[in-house]
């Protein structure tokens, strides 16, 4: 299989490696061939035209801004060959499958959506969305490579992934960015001496957010249509609960654990427990 990936990002990167090592013959492509060059010498991968990499790829992997991903599948879909398949990796899903469904080329169509970032080390354990829109041959036996790899592939339609992505992302991140907002503003940096578990890991999970692609982040919340809602019951529920503490309510807290325990388990939320001080204590 010979697999084209288009862009030199850090996922760029990651999967030119991950094609050369898991899927056969890797080719990357930048803008500015000079850095594709670079690029390919350090992933031990082949530095390619965009033009050459789509005639020849059985599959072409858009990695490029959310932003841009739309156009690049609709000009890369007039130079494949037929029958090869185009995918791409954006986490949002509405706009570029929208544009795959308006393209008339003999092409298997599928939008991917790795559910991690450049700092994995394999497949294994991993999960990706997928979308398929014309899947096809190729599809069915990158999928198949995937999961003997041990990766889980779930297959969903893009307003789905785009209203679940909502949740595991773009709230996530919220809470983790307006997190280190508020350390700062708090002028926080004594904390540091002292911690509890809790508040270790929490300060370890914003620790490798601002390790991030600040730009990525932020794009996520603006392309994301359904990022808006998301963050907007995140300040909700913050409000609602700040009244409550005004108004010395405590037990306001009791029902919002109840809500977690009735929705996740009294086991899991305990194995969860159990699990954050050996994780803890694992570390001093």
């Amino acid at each position: 299989m010979k697999v084209a990936i288009i862009g030199t990002g850090v996922m760029g990167k990651w999967f030119a490696s991950f094609a050369a090592k898991n899927l056969g013959e890797a080719m990357i492509v930048s803008r500015d061939f000079a850095k594709a060059k670079r690029v390919a010498k350090e992933l031990g991968v082949r530095a390619e035209t965009r033009e050459k990499a789509a005639a020849e790829a059985d599959v072409v992997l858009v990695a490029v801004p959310i932003a841009v991903t739309p156009e690049f599948v609709k000009s890369l879909a007039k130079q494949m060959k037929e029958g090869a398949l185009l995918a791409d990796i954006a986490s949002v899903k509405s706009d570029v499958v929208d544009a795959m469904k308006k393209l008339d080329a003999d092409l298997e169509l599928v939008s991917l959506h790795p559910l991690f970032g450049p700092g994995a080390t394999s497949a294994k354990g991993k999960d990706f969305v997928a979308v398929p829109v014309k899947p096809g041959k190729h599809y069915a036996e990158l999928k198949q490579r995937l999961i003997k790899l041990g990766a889980r592939v779930t297959e969903m339609e893009a307003e789905e992934h785009d209203r679940m992505m909502a949740i595991v992302q773009c709230m996530t991140h919220f809470v983790l960015i307006s997190y280190l907002a508020a350390l700062k503003s708090m002028g926080a940096e004594r904390v540091k001496l002292v911690g509890t578990p809790m508040f270790a890991t929490l300060q370890n999970f914003a620790k490798a957010i601002s390790a991030g692609n600040s730009e990525l982040y932020g794009e996520l919340q603006v392309s994301n249509k359904h990022a808006k809602l998301a963050r907007s019951a995140l300040i909700d529920a913050c409000c609602s609960l700040d009244e409550a503490f005004k108004a010395n309510n405590v037990e306001a807290v009791r029902k919002i654990f109840d809500d977690a325990q009735e929705m996740w388990g009294k086991a899991e939320t305990q194995a969860a427990y159990k699990k954050l001080y050996g994780r803890f204590e694992g570390e001093k």
